[in-house]
């Protein structure tokens, strides 16, 4: 099947709060006893409640993003995001995919209760990461430091600071990277982000990080 690409049509909060109360209806709705259920009905409904439960913790996680990490990030640049409920879907884990190809997979397009192509970007949520990580790479590189490598450590660092990390959405008990995969998957995210301010502002939005990046690029070189 082929989604369509562009906006989202609500935010990454709407979309799991309307998935999570469907699939609630949809475990009722299909609920077999176990003594009278198939093994193929029962692996079904144990997806169904595996889906339900992930897609809880994500909204938990949302809210974490929004009431943290979004001020954190804010205070620091002193810009306002334009569109804050865009930050979670780009915190959104990669490992989260699985979940999302599921649950496409597992219902018709007409049954779903939130548009087909949302639940697709989620599925595929590394490219939007990747495409934003590459315009902050060119927009810093050209136009904020010119001049000046701004290396993995330095960005993993803002990372760090701005605990993007930490507060991915989706995650669960995925193991996580360490050493060099880990710093580039940090700096990754922060990049993101700085592209994410790119496409809302423009580079004016991301001048005032100058002096912190300098800052940190100072410490590391100690």
């Amino acid at each position: 099947m082929v989604y369509e690409s562009g906006p989202t049509s609500s935010s990454l909060e709407e979309v799991l709060l309307a998935l999570e109360d469907w699939l609630t209806r949809r475990y009722r709705l299909e609920y077999v006893p176990a003594h009278r259920r198939s093994a193929r009905q029962s692996r079904r409904l144990r997806r169904i409640r595996g889906w339900r439960r992930a897609t809880a913790r994500m909204i938990d996680e949302v809210y974490r993003v929004r009431q943290q990490t979004i001020p954190r990030i804010e205070h620091e640049t002193g810009y306002a995001f334009r569109s804050p409920e865009t930050l979670p879907w780009i915190l959104v884990d990669p490992s989260a995919s699985r979940l999302f190809s599921g649950i496409l997979a597992g219902f018709e397009e007409g049954a779903l209760p939130v548009r087909a192509n949302d639940l697709a970007r989620l599925a595929n949520t590394s490219t939007g990461i990747q495409a934003l990580a590459l315009i902050g790479d060119v927009t810093l590189r050209l136009k904020i430091l010119p001049g000046r490598r701004v290396g993995s450590e330095e960005l993993a660092a803002l990372c760090d600071r701005w605990s993007l990390y930490e507060n991915l959405i989706g995650g669960g008990n995925h193991r996580r990277p360490a050493g060099e995969t880990l710093e580039q998957e940090k700096a990754a995210l922060a990049m993101a982000v700085l592209g994410l301010i790119y496409t809302e502002c423009g580079d004016d939005a991301l001048r005032p990080l100058v002096p912190l990046l300098n800052r940190l690029g100072a410490v590391l070189s100690t």
